[in-house]
């Protein structure tokens, strides 16, 4: 290939990028936007910029070099970009439009709270996060343009993963057993927050937390010797364990692996917390519900049905007799797990 061709095939790449550099600034957030304001306030004469760790995540670098908006230098020595003087005027140009300003700020408000939507639920399609955006939105948005929103933040975030056709919370071990699981409790409807829940979600990594996580927090600082960070970053491992149906158990042994305050003095005070906590957390595997109304809501529906019967006298009527349910057999709740994985215990 001649030199003139090299050049010529220089030139219709660089067009091309600017092409669809309109689009592409409309699909970012604020954060990314403000790394290119950053860049090309600080680059001179086309000198590179050193990166720094909190300017941007890593795969958004990669992501903006892969589309030919960076030059990127990633070694041992340094990491450092440079964006061409004729793109960054353009860049510059566009990002003071009214249109993208708009458009950025929305982009902000949904990558927010798709991560939300993530904390609660786990694992979502794309369809199902667009669903549930519009359910809590007046403002609609199409659907291009949403899904391309959400895969910008998932190209240049480690916020949110993916796996097969759904986007992940970054924090599941095994997203194909817990998808496998909702996808089999197909009777049980998703839990609903309020919308400013889903949005605390999404800015702080996990729900809010409720009674049982904060007496549970309470109790590590009363009853064992933990500092109020050590306890803060001990729940937010364990809710998180909980999300990705660990037993009581395996969190006990991963605490006893990890940290050193258990003796046999306090462990029964842990495993009474555990269990009150495993309660009343809302899990992936139960759409967002927690496992105390999952088992009212069958209790309930036990009662109902059991009622239905008219033999016998009144008394008899209104006690509702249960087969024995062994530790290995099916759990009455529907939830396809053993017994004793799931329900056993929680009726008292």
């Amino acid at each position: 290939m001649s030199q003139l061709n090299k050049a010529e095939l220089v030139e219709a790449l660089e067009q091309k990028i600017k092409n669809k550099l309109n689009l592409w600034l409309g699909y970012l957030s604020s954060r990314n936007i403000q790394f290119l304001q950053k860049i090309i306030k600080r680059q001179q004469n086309n000198n590179r910029v050193l990166v720094k760790l909190f300017d941007i995540n890593s795969p958004g670098l990669y992501n903006f070099a892969e589309r030919g908006i960076l030059d990127l230098v990633d070694s041992e020595d340094e990491t450092s970009v440079r964006i061409p003087s004729d793109l960054a005027d353009l860049i510059e140009k566009l990002i003071n439009k009214q249109e993208i300003k708009h458009k950025i700020k929305l982009n902000d408000q949904i990558i927010i709270f798709v991560r939300g939507l993530l904390a609660y639920y786990g694992a979502l399609r794309i369809a199902q996060i667009y669903k549930f955006f519009n359910k809590y939105h007046s403002q609609k948005i199409d659907f291009p343009q949403f899904d391309r929103v959400v895969e910008e933040d998932f190209l240049s975030t480690y916020y949110i993963e993916r796996f097969d056709n759904y986007y992940i919370n970054p924090g599941m071990l095994e997203p194909e057993d817990i998808i496998e699981e909702v996808e089999m409790r197909s009777n049980l409807d998703y839990y609903y927050p309020k919308k400013k829940k889903i949005v605390y979600a999404g800015e702080h990594e996990h729900e809010k937390w409720n009674s049982a996580q904060q007496k549970f927090k309470k109790s590590l600082l009363n009853n064992f010797d933990l500092s109020q960070d050590d306890a803060s970053e001990l729940i937010f491992m364990v809710n998180l364990d909980i999300k990705n149906d660990l037993s009581t158990w395996e969190i006990l042994d991963k605490i006893q692996t990890e940290y050193d305050f258990l003796d046999s003095d306090n462990i029964d005070i842990l495993i009474d917390s555990l269990n009150n906590l495993h309660n009343n957390t809302r899990m992936w595997v139960l759409k967002g519900h927690t496992p105390e109304e999952v088992f009212k809501k069958a209790q309930q529906q036990s009662k109902s049905t059991s009622g239905k019967s008219t033999s016998g006298s009144v008394g008899e009527q209104t006690v509702v007799k249960k087969e024995k349910v062994g530790r290995n057999d099916s759990c009455p709740c529907g939830s396809g797990k053993k017994y004793k994985k799931c329900c056993l215990g929680k009726e008292n």
